[in-house]
């Protein structure tokens, strides 16, 4: 099996160029649905990293992220942070274990602690409300009462043969947190701990665990592989539905095994890909809410598109842009253009209540290593553009993994 590599926004060697080619990918596909990791027709690749399928059990393609030691998983522990972010987290990684999984020599990364992550934000925010109840049919052996119908096969069996006329062997049905639901929630959640134990994930992830465990308490896991393959998802209960569909996924991640959690092949993977562009737009997102509250508007709608966010009070148009360049004195033309473009549309003008001949102030947000890891006492107008009127970048540290920063 061959694997082709690169890294974001590269391509591959002409030699590489030409294998690839020869497998005649189809390009097409849905809307909103990823292919190849965002391969384009000339082979360079886009902001999606992970490893995927170009020819199943044959040829694969794994992109890896252009930050070496970037910790994705901490950006995406502070996504899990506020309502405003939650919605967009399934938007933020795609794992397929509906493919075989993938054998290389060097995966970069797991997708599974986002996954584990991803369920336990989840988890945590239906416990907070409190857990759904339902009713449920039991069956126990009742001192001196009856209640619900007396179970007479099971009754003669446990009373009748043995004396015991002071029972009766009933049948009932009670409102409980023990419905089919929760147990797969509980089931998932023990899975969930074990992977954590064994990978060692932060402290942060071991505290929500904890949290959501204490909530299950009077939630039995005593649930087989069939139950949880049958179970049909009722989407009214929209948080439920998402905590379900996120509990299989992990289940089938580890054969519904939890003997698997701790021997995982790391050598192996199912194909997956996270978008490190909207990655780093929603943990820019959760970076602004906190410094300025709801001054910040998100993906607000103009008649040329939707602008990342803006800012009231002072009326600036920002976008992020994942992108090293503006690391240095220099700038991507088009992105100036696409902000230009926003700050001067009519309906986002109308929504900073912009006169006529107001000339909106525009900010390009950016990676850095060398700035602060929040917006707290400094000004989004922080660099200027010198070619360009009132137009700014600011960098924004992101979590590494090692101390010393590598960028490709």
């Amino acid at each position: 099996m061959k694997v082709f590599s690169t890294t974001e926004h590269q391509t591959f060697s002409q030699e590489e160029i030409e294998q690839i080619k020869e497998v005649k990918l189809d390009f097409s596909c849905g809307e909103g649905q990823v292919k190849f990791l965002g391969l384009d027709p000339n082979m360079r690749t886009s902001y999606f990293v992970g490893i995927d399928w170009l020819q199943v059990n044959e040829t694969a393609i794994q992109v890896n992220p252009k930050i070496k030691s970037l910790d994705y998983i901490s950006m995406f522990m502070d996504c899990l942070n506020g309502p405003h972010l939650n919605k967009y987290l399934d938007k933020i990684y795609h794992i397929d274990l509906d493919n075989p999984q993938i054998e290389t020599d060097s995966v970069p990364f797991d997708i599974t602690p986002m996954l584990i992550i991803h369920f336990l934000g989840v988890v945590r925010n239906l416990a907070r409300k409190g857990l759904k109840r339902d009713y449920i049919r039991v069956e126990e052996n009742l001192q001196s009462k009856v209640k619900g119908k007396i179970k007479f096969s099971n009754h003669f069996k446990s009373n009748i043969s043995k004396g015991r006329f002071d029972k009766n062997y009933c049948n009932y049905q009670e409102y409980s947190v023990d419905c089919l639901e929760n147990q797969i929630l509980k089931k998932t959640l023990l899975f969930a701990g074990s992977f954590i134990n064994k990978c060692k994930l932060s402290r942060k992830t071991q505290t929500i665990y904890n949290f959501c465990m204490s909530a299950f308490d009077g939630v039995s896991d005593d649930i087989n592989a069939t139950m949880i393959k049958r179970i049909r998802i009722n989407p009214v209960f929209k948080e439920y539905a998402e905590a379900l569909k996120l509990a299989k996924l992990i289940l089938k991640r580890f054969a519904y095994s939890i003997s698997e959690t701790t021997r995982q092949d790391k050598r192996k993977t199912p194909p997956f890909w996270i978008d490190m562009s909207l990655l780093f737009e929603l943990y820019v997102l959760g970076k602004l809410k906190d410094a300025y509250g709801n001054q910040i508007q998100y993906q607000v709608s103009g008649k040329y598109g939707s602008v990342d966010f803006t800012k009231k009070d002072e009326k600036i148009v920002m976008d992020t842009k994942y992108k090293m360049i503006y690391n240095n004195s220099k700038y991507d033309i088009d992105n100036i253009r696409q902000v230009s473009a926003y700050a001067r549309d009519i309906n986002i003008r109308k929504k900073l209540n912009a006169h006529i001949d107001e000339l909106l102030s525009c900010c390009i947000i950016y990676p850095n290593f060398d700035k602060q890891e929040d917006f707290a006492d400094r000004s989004l107008l922080d660099e200027k553009i010198d070619q360009f009127e009132k137009f700014w970048k600011i960098g924004i540290k992101l979590p590494t993994i090692e101390a010393e920063k590598s960028i490709t």
